[in-house]
């Protein structure tokens, strides 16, 4: 009897958390506007309910990489989370870091090597049909597209990004399909991506878009489409959903103002999502983890 009932219970806990995961996106950002917002530091990692950024938002840590913004965000398909640096008073060329998702500590993986110099990265993206990183970069002329070797950071030019002339394109994003997203702050808009050539999608985003942005496509889901990207009409740090058909913003929340100095209180620099399965646990966690399972094991032994 006591078996069943605590068979129920865990059975009950477990249906509970999968309906909670299923209804909710929890999408990934560096702040560059740092831990103390004073918008030259750059080092706070973020995380945040899709549905409600505002009221769910959590800060996992410092970066550890200061004055140092990470222009580039995402997780590869084994749940590990990785960035980019691209700009700031700290920048010493483009380089890679695995991010922890425990207190988001930022290890560099590699230095540079294959990147063009002068080339800046301005966005990250996982495409699970490559089953690669991918990069781009803006030289102050040109966008160049790379795949970057997660284990030495190295990275590999595919080429120049054409379709554009004259744009910035600052956000990389992926369907499950494969196909590539590009939003540019020139023409403040998104493209759809065929090997190096872009296309300009059916609809504008309707405001100045400037500063750091960011851009993920839940591949591993519906593929949902979000954009942090700093209004520059308003001058504020919002979340959007983009109609993957058109290009077409709708929003979802603007990030509140801090108060000291009147800046947005989050500038998020990318937005990243976990693939379907979750992250992977690092060592710490899995020992909790190891502990739980035998504590179950354990209470279940001295109730039986």
């Amino acid at each position: 009897m006591l078996r069943r009932g605590l068979a129920s219970i865990v059975s009950g806990a477990a249906l509970f958390t999968c309906a909670s995961m299923a209804s909710a996106i929890t999408i990934w950002a560096p702040d560059n506007l740092g831990t103390t917002n004073v918008g030259s530091v750059g080092d706070r990692v973020i995380r945040f309910d899709s549905a409600n950024p505002n009221g769910t938002v959590v800060t996992v840590g410092s970066t550890g990489v200061a004055n140092v913004g990470m222009a580039g965000m995402d997780f590869a398909a084994n749940g590990n989370l990785y960035a980019a640096s691209g700009f700031g008073s700290g920048f010493a060329g483009t380089r890679l870091y695995s991010v922890s998702t425990a207190n988001g500590a930022a290890t560099v993986i590699g230095t540079g090597a294959g990147i063009l110099a002068g080339d800046a990265a301005t966005d990250l993206s996982w495409n699970p049909v490559l089953g690669q990183m991918q990069m781009i970069t803006y030289n102050g002329t040109v966008n160049n597209l790379y795949t970057l070797n997660l284990t030495t950071g190295a990275g590999t030019l595919i080429g120049t990004i054409t379709g554009a002339a004259g744009g910035l394109d600052i956000g990389l994003a992926t369907s499950s399909a494969g196909v590539n997203y590009l939003h540019d702050i020139v023409t403040d808009r998104m493209y759809t991506l065929a090997g190096l050539v872009a296309t300009p999608m059916a609809s504008t985003l309707g405001f100045d878009t400037n500063f750091s942005q960011g851009m993920t496509i839940n591949w591993s889901g519906a593929n949902e489409w979000f954009l942090g990207a700093f209004n520059n009409t308003t001058f504020q740090s919002q979340v959007y959903t983009v109609n993957i058909a058109t290009g077409a913003p709708t929003l979802v929340s603007t990030w509140p103002v801090h108060a000291a100095n009147g800046l947005p209180e989050y500038e998020t620099g990318d937005l990243a999502i976990a693939p379907t399965g979750g992250i992977t646990p690092e060592p710490a966690s899995l020992g909790l983890l190891g502990l739980g399972l035998g504590a179950m094991v354990t209470r279940r032994r001295r109730t039986a």
